[in-house]
């Protein structure tokens, strides 16, 4: 617990200070989100082995820390995130055809299906800030807080209340309950956060739709389950606690963002359908 506490305490401060600088500086999203796939990425490779397989990890790094940075541009009428998704497949390609007697075809898989999906999933954070720029900190912090809220209900509901496990072969410590507590967070903290931004930060300049945020909260907060059960299967079949170590407490980024690669995505998609914020005056 101790050290939870003191991953919050440096953590925090520094996601403020994106949330605060990103409406004067958006780069800084941008920057952000490219060090989280990066690190992400890299620490997948370690836990699966092929970090030191440099034609499959340094062409995956790369992409990892461009992607995001240059998902927002494009090349004339081409999105430049299609052509970097274009190029890395060809030299992932390249690299199974010229390396196929030291690179299995298994660990070249893990490589090239896992970077895309990090990479890409967590860089919707950014393509949030570029559907509405001048609410970009408050989509960033949407990202972060839904799955983390769940994640924080669960694991003291969990330890408090929890009797039932949920998916013992997968992981064991999570009950029935703590999903449960997890939910109720999610929800109550997600309304919350809506109201915190609508009246303290933009001043009462855009109202919340309570009922779109609850039900984002309520469904985003099962889907934050999946993912995090999902990369749980996935350090049980490599028979590691953690992907990585960096951040006391929780692991590695990989352990903290897990959720995110899922939830990122819908929160995206669901606000294409159903605005969560409203310029006041509007219908």
């Amino acid at each position: 617990m101790g050290k939870r506490f003191l991953a919050a305490l440096v953590g925090v401060p520094l996601i403020l200070v994106i949330v605060f600088f990103s409406t004067s500086l958006p780069i800084l999203i941008d920057i952000a989100v490219a060090i989280i796939c990066t690190m992400s990425v890299g620490e997948f490779a370690y836990a699966t082995k092929t970090l030191k397989r440099f034609p499959l990890s340094i062409p995956g790094l790369l992409f990892a820390a461009a992607y995001p940075m240059l998902i927002s541009y494009s090349l004339g009428s081409l999105p430049t995130g299609l052509l970097l998704g274009f190029v890395y497949s060809g030299i992932m390609m390249a690299m199974m055809i010229f390396f196929h007697q030291k690179i299995s075809f298994q660990e070249f898989a893990y490589s090239y299906s896992m970077t895309l999906i990090i990479t890409v999933a967590l860089s919707t954070m950014v393509l949030m800030k570029n559907a509405d720029p001048s609410h970009s900190s408050f989509y960033f912090i949407l990202a972060l807080a839904l799955p983390w809220m769940a994640d924080i209900g669960a694991f003291f509901a969990g330890s408090f209340l929890g009797k039932h496990k949920l998916c013992p072969n997968i992981s064991p410590k999570k009950t029935i309950e703590g999903a449960i507590g997890g939910v109720i967070l999610c929800v109550g903290a997600t309304c919350l956060i809506g109201w915190i931004f609508a009246d303290l930060v933009y001043q009462k300049t855009v109202s919340v739709n309570y009922l779109n945020i609850g039900l984002l909260a309520f469904t985003g907060s099962f889907l934050s389950m999946v993912g995090d059960l999902t990369f749980s299967v996935i350090k049980r079949y490599f028979r590691i606690k953690d992907y990585g170590f960096i951040i006391p407490g929780h692991g590695g980024f990989l352990d903290r963002f897990d959720s995110v690669v899922i939830v990122a995505p819908y929160i995206l998609i669901y606000t294409s359908y159903f605005p969560i914020l409203l310029t006041n005056g509007s219908v």
